[in-house]
């Protein structure tokens, strides 16, 4: 994808909030366009999150998320220096992947 993600982590005390924005179309495939033809299918189907390089979430994606997809992770016994990484897979095979440090409180 031409548009990187965007990605803040903020912390409070030892708990992290990752922000994370991923451009994309999410296209499902099942709909006309204004022109009345079907797109083809084009959406994220895995993200990935790591806190210091050590895997933390994983998760499934489908055709039912919106456009330019905003996600929001908490996550605990976050200290200032920690760095966070997160990447997309999509059903076409594209990725994106973005990292950010945490900053002190």
């Amino acid at each position: 994808m031409s548009d990187p993600i965007k990605i803040r982590a903020s912390i409070k005390g030892s708990e992290g909030e990752v922000r994370v924005l991923m451009p994309h179309p999410m296209e499902t495939g099942l709909r006309k366009d204004p022109s009345g033809r079907i797109p083809p299918a084009h959406f994220i189907i895995q993200v990935s999150l790591s806190l210091n390089g050590r895997s933390v979430i994983e998760g499934a994606l489908g055709t039912s998320v919106s456009a330019n997809p905003l996600f929001a992770f908490q996550l605990k016994d976050v200290k200032a220096g920690d760095r966070v990484a997160v990447s997309w897979l999509d059903n076409t095979g594209q990725k994106g992947a973005a990292e950010a440090v945490f900053g002190a409180s």
